[in-house]
């Protein structure tokens, strides 16, 4: 099983426990445009701060200011262009148990309630800076999705998105969704994401990089932003969502595709 590495030490998690109970508040307050830029830091690090191990005098006052606020894990619905079985809303149990399971091996304050955010909703979408997306099928969104889905990933929006493997073998998401972002990012294209990255290492520590549970095995990729190296979008061809689902392989294996899930929303929320 993987080892879990904390990063935080305890005095910098009672600081970050203590910031908390007023970050949720001011993020709410910002505008559309100040929350993406600003308010990610302000909550991610906070979020962390809990997630650290915490001495016995620090751990009271953590857990009270945990409650002000929740990590929301929504679905991202757009447009799909062909008829494959499981679209935009493939699996909903997965991300039940992600956020189960976040919760379970973190002390991140995690919202239960399923939040489905339409792309093609702007101010919708400003809402909810971190979202998942998935699907078996090829897609091409209309010209407002693009719009929207550049814009939300310029301004510090993060989409998690994941291959679910149609017929088990093929990568038709994968491929569009890598056109797509080199498309509306020509000038910085996708790359590889190398296996001593900190978004393998940031929680649970995966030296071979993100855990294959089916399909062509490209490795997963990123978008990383100009100037800070930050990772905009992370794509995963291994559907590690079917792994979430904890129906298709053992225990051990399903594990290792939450834990990832939950290695990849410590890093948004920490950058």
């Amino acid at each position: 099983m993987s080892e879990i590495i904390h990063r935080t030490d305890d005095r910098a998690a009672g600081r970050a426990a203590e910031d908390l109970a007023g970050a949720w508040e001011t993020v709410q307050a910002l505008s559309r445009r100040r929350f993406l830029k600003t308010g990610l830091a302000a909550l991610g690090g906070a979020c962390l701060g809990a997630a650290a191990i915490l001495g016995p005098q620090k751990r009271a006052q953590a857990d009270q200011a945990i409650k002000t606020g929740k990590f929301i894990f929504p679905r991202l619905q757009f447009s799909v262009k062909d008829n494959t079985p499981d679209r935009w809303d493939a699996g909903p149990v997965g991300d039940v148990n992600l956020r189960r399971k976040l919760a379970e091996l973190t002390n991140i304050n995690v919202s239960m309630e399923p939040v489905v955010v339409r792309l093609g909703d702007f101010d919708e979408l400003c809402r909810h800076p971190f979202v998942f997306m998935t699907s078996e099928g090829y897609f091409d969104l209309p010209a407002g999705e693009e719009r929207n889905f550049r814009e939300f990933l310029e301004r510090g929006g993060f989409i998690l998105a994941d291959d679910c493997v149609y017929l088990a073998r093929e990568d038709r998401f994968f491929r569009d969704y890598r056109k797509l972002v080199n498309k509306l990012f020509p000038d910085n294209p996708m790359r590889k994401i190398p296996h001593d990255h900190e978004i393998y290492h940031v929680y649970f520590d995966f030296p071979n990089g993100s855990p294959h549970m089916q399909g062509v095995p490209h490795g997963a990729h990123g978008l990383f932003e100009r100037g800070t190296g930050r990772i905009m979008t992370y794509l995963d061809p291994g559907d590690i969502h079917c792994g979430w689902q904890c129906r298709f392989w053992g225990m051990e294996k399903n594990m290792e595709a939450i834990k990832m899930g939950v290695n990849v929303i410590i890093y948004f929320l920490t950058h």
